[in-house]
């Protein structure tokens, strides 16, 4: 494997300049994927009995938006050739381009990722159990590892088994066992879901990225399968996983308006697979497998809220209240940019 190229950076004149470039480097708008996971979990956790506790979902919030940051800064860093090799970048995939354009020194983007591992470390000691540190620590291993060496897993198809496991695996369920000290056969079936949308989702993004991936050697599971067979894993996967949300909701493990507005997300995996068939990997179609994943949390934080509902006013349904609002803004936003004709 290629070692990351030290090129000489041009750096952005101006502290507030490179402040905005260093907060694009962390690519900010993905985290709605952790943020919004977060609290399905927690909404899994009280909809099972328990107390909702905002001092522990102030915590594992703090880190696991920490640690997803971070994940960004070590990507960009140790995925440079490949991104400075990647022909077609979208908005959505192949790094955030602010160190193949020499915005920032590529060493910014490693000492961010350094800083925000040693505060989400010291998060890390800061959770109640056992099991929610072992938890963490899994997570984090998995993020760090991603791309960082010795392990390198997304390069060595192991990626987006890798990301599935943590963002929507691991983090989903040490909310819901910070807050319930256990994780019941709803939440299971939930986070199984989510994971495996991701999965199916890493494949978009990186055939998308497959010429530069392959330019430097970095073989994904995509890479593995070529092309024509990432496709239609995609669009078997999808149907597969929508077909399961709908047994889980006839068998009774998920409530009946998770399941509903879980299979309303359907049309951006299908809009997503009938572009990539098509040969279309633009910002459109990156974007539509990428918004699938928070708006699949968003509908299970949704779904049991409206099948407790009523609910009595506090901390925690005002917190669920904006985290979903400011999702549909920022949903309404970004789909009317993407939208927007090309010039």
């Amino acid at each position: 494997m290629t070692a990351v190229t030290q090129a000489p950076a041009r750096p952005e004149r101006g502290t507030g300049r490179r402040l905005g470039a260093l907060i694009r480097l962390g690519r900010p708008k993905f985290l709605f994927h952790s943020l919004l996971v977060l609290c399905a979990g927690t909404e899994l956790a009280v909809h099972a009995g328990a107390r909702f506790d905002a001092g522990l979902f102030t915590l594992v919030l703090a880190f696991g938006c920490g640690a997803h940051l971070m994940t960004y800064y070590c990507n960009d860093y140790f995925d440079l050739d490949a991104d400075r090799a990647n022909p077609a970048p979208t908005a959505w995939s192949g790094g955030s381009r602010v160190l193949t354009e020499r915005t920032l020194a590529p060493t910014t983007g490693l000492a961010a990722a350094f800083v925000l591992l040693l505060g989400t470390v010291f998060l890390l000691a800061l959770l109640p159990t056992p099991g929610t540190r072992l938890l963490a620590v899994g997570f984090l291993l998995l993020a760090w590892f991603y791309t960082a060496p010795p392990f390198r897993l997304n390069y060595r198809a192991g990626g987006e088994l890798a990301c599935a496991l943590s963002l929507h695996g691991l983090l989903p369920l040490l909310a819901c066992l910070a807050q319930l000290g256990g994780v019941p056969a709803q939440a299971w079936a939930c986070v199984a879901v989510l994971a495996a949308l991701q999965f199916l989702q890493l494949l978009v993004l990186n055939l998308a990225d497959l010429d530069g991936d392959r330019a430097v050697g970095k073989l994904t599971v995509t890479g593995l399968l070529g092309p024509r067979r990432t496709v239609r894993l995609y669009a078997a996967g999808q149907a597969g996983m929508y077909g399961a949300v709908a047994a889980l909701g006839l068998c009774g493990l998920v409530t009946p308006w998770v399941t509903v507005l879980l299979l309303a997300t359907a049309p951006l995996p299908w809009a997503a697979a009938r572009a990539m068939a098509a040969g279309d990997l633009g910002t459109r179609t990156t974007f539509a497998a990428t918004a699938q994943l928070p708006l699949a949390s968003a509908a299970v934080l949704a779904g049991l809220t409206l099948s407790a509902w009523p609910q009595e006013w506090g901390w925690w349904p005002a917190l669920k209240t904006a985290a979903l609002g400011a999702f549909a803004l920022w949903w309404l936003v970004t789909r009317g940019q993407v939208q927007a004709p090309r010039d």
